[in-house]
């Protein structure tokens, strides 16, 4: 039996974990409400992480809006999480959404965010490659354009690199030149 220890922990885990190993890692360290060891049974289920949560809510796959458009990620739902400590975040399976960071957010920013996660759903754990995944399905489905590209680098070129992110001003090159080339990464 899978035990989850606190709405905390598995914030700061859901805005790391963008794989099944990385979710592993810390389905192995969470505790649960006893001092009980947790199975290591691989990352919870979008059920069990908002059960956990608290106050997050499943969006079944394909249903999930953004300022009245659709934002898809192939079936995985959606859980939205006003607890979230990020804009965004995956597990393997699923994609969370804090609806209170991104209602201070434009349209564009929003679905950036949105195709960000799913990106690391279809191409695995690296940033750059969701950042490219991202612009080139926005250029694609037709919600995004050069200035919705500004939008998105005026949102994230303020960001200082860590371990799990490039600069912000990095990334935004990055994507200028991803949403600028015809073939999809």
């Amino acid at each position: 039996m899978q035990r989850i220890a606190s709405t905390a922990f598995i914030a700061t885990c859901a805005a790391v974990v963008r794989l099944a190993a990385a979710g592993a890692a810390c389905a192995i360290v969470l505790l649960g409400v006893t001092a009980e060891p947790a199975l290591a049974q691989g990352p919870p289920t979008a059920e069990e992480y908002a059960q956990h949560a608290g106050g997050a809510q499943i969006i079944p796959g394909g249903k999930y809006r953004l300022d009245g458009q659709a934002a898809v990620c192939g079936h995985r739902p959606v859980v939205l999480d006003p607890k979230l400590d990020d804009y965004g975040a995956a597990y393997p399976g699923f994609l969370i959404m804090n609806p209170r960071l991104l209602a201070k957010v434009s349209t564009p920013v929003k679905m950036w965010i949105f195709a960000h996660e799913c990106g690391h759903q279809y191409r695995g754990p690296d940033e750059e490659t969701a950042d490219c995944f991202a612009v080139q399905r926005g250029r694609r489905y037709g919600w995004l354009d050069e200035k919705g590209v500004e939008e998105i680098c005026t949102f994230i070129s303020p960001a200082r690199g860590s371990s799990m992110h490039l600069s912000g001003s990095y990334r935004c090159e990055a994507m200028r030149t991803c949403f600028r080339e015809t073939g999809v990464r």
